[in-house]
């Protein structure tokens, strides 16, 4: 088996578990179990991830061969096909299947269909931010005000996300969720504009880099937690800022 293969095979797990919402550590992981399988001992790769980048480094008798790939475009959150790299990683590290087996499965898990259809999501889209409207103290209709202006933000984000950077589309998301929250609120004539408004917004939270910046700092990955965490705070950001614009902007015009 040639060094560049299992290099290969090991950045390219790496790369699709980044992809597709895998923390750090189970990066680093996967690819110390993929070189396991391959036949090398554990010390003779070493790799250093980053939510932008993966290092792998493997010595082999000819000297050390190190390989670089850098992210690109957005971070689509997958856990079903994380889900799946780690089994074949398992797989393959019990000798299961071999490393041309494995780079066909990880063409299949990249091309496979979400396991969600559109319309699923954009339907739990609209009952999550209906029932968070009720969570937050909305009443009857408010629930349908709330599930059409989350549903907005699910169609801006999915319109937006392969043109602008992801901070922009959370942005702009929030923007067009709330001002239309707030306006269905005046229509409506409901008490409970806020309870609407923050319905509409929960569910774009960063709840899943705010876990992995948790896990990262708990596992030493001390660079990858603190970028994570940042991505974070600055999303939480521009969900507060448009938030507060367009109530203010309601607050003007009704």
């Amino acid at each position: 088996m040639k060094e560049e293969e299992i290099l290969l095979l090991c950045m390219r797990a790496g790369a699709l578990l980044l992809q597709y919402g895998g923390e750090t550590s189970r990066v680093e992981q996967t690819i110390r179990h993929l070189a396991i399988g391959a036949g090398m001992d554990s010390h003779q790769i070493q790799s250093f991830v980053t939510p932008t980048g993966i290092f792998v480094s493997m010595s082999t008798p000819n000297g050390s061969i190190t390989k670089l790939h850098r992210m690109e475009g957005q971070t689509t959150l997958n856990l079903d096909k994380v889900s799946a790299i780690n089994d074949l990683s398992r797989r393959f590290e019990r000798q299961r299947c071999n490393i041309e087996d494995a780079l066909q499965e990880l063409d299949r898990i990249e091309k496979a269909a979400p396991l969600y259809s559109a319309w699923v999501c954009r339907l739990a889209a609209f009952i999550s931010s209906g029932s968070f409207t009720l969570f937050f103290g909305g009443h009857g209709i408010d629930f349908i005000s709330g599930g059409i202006a989350g549903l907005l933000s699910e169609l801006v984000m999915e319109w937006l996300s392969d043109y602008v950077p992801g901070f922009l589309a959370v942005l702009l998301a929030s923007l067009a969720a709330s001002l239309l929250g707030a306006t269905i609120s005046v229509v409506t004539k409901s008490t409970t504009e806020g309870a609407i408004v923050i319905g509409a917004v929960i569910p774009l939270l960063p709840g899943m880099s705010v876990t992995n910046s948790i896990r990262d700092l708990l596992a030493g990955d001390l660079l990858s937690g603190v970028a994570r965490g940042a991505e974070a705070l600055f999303i939480s950001g521009a969900i507060a800022v448009a938030v507060a614009l367009a109530l203010d902007l309601s607050a003007h015009f009704y």
